[in-house]
């Protein structure tokens, strides 16, 4: 067998099977869904590390937020604020207690105030709130 002949059919099969896709992305249509909504998540870094609880001994917190945005715009105007934005969330985490950490229960009432407490933050600072949901991507309490 020649393995130049070889090489050439192998090169002409991966040529063919990369066309379809150049081709899928000329296709109609492609233009309009990059014009619709822009999913990004901006990833509040470092992760949160807090002490909670107003009696006993110390317990601590330490999780990761996500914070869910709709357009290029809407990531830039929360990019600038997350200094603001991480200090409500430090001292709202801060202020909670054991029954509201230990719990699937409390710990959703909690996302639910952190989103709450974000959308506030931005509405006052741009006028518009322009988050649309906040997750936690870890959450672990030492009690």
């Amino acid at each position: 067998m020649n393995w130049r002949a070889v090489w050439v059919w192998s090169g002409l099969s991966i040529a063919a099977l990369m066309s379809p896709m150049v081709w899928a992305e000329d296709a109609p249509g492609g233009e309009a869904e990059a014009s619709g909504p822009q999913t990004r998540y901006i990833y509040m870094e470092p992760a949160f590390v807090v002490n909670y609880g107003s009696t006993g001994r110390m317990k601590y917190l330490r999780t990761e937020v996500a914070l869910k945005v709709s357009s290029a715009e809407a990531a830039g105007k929360v990019s600038e604020h997350k200094p603001y934005l991480r200090n409500n969330l430090v001292m709202m985490f801060s202020a909670q207690e054991p029954e509201v950490m230990n719990s699937s229960q409390g710990r959703e009432q909690l996302r639910k105030l952190a989103l709450d407490e974000v959308r506030a933050v931005m509405e006052q600072l741009e006028g518009m709130p322009y988050i649309d949901d906040l997750y936690f991507s870890n959450f672990v309490v030492q009690n």
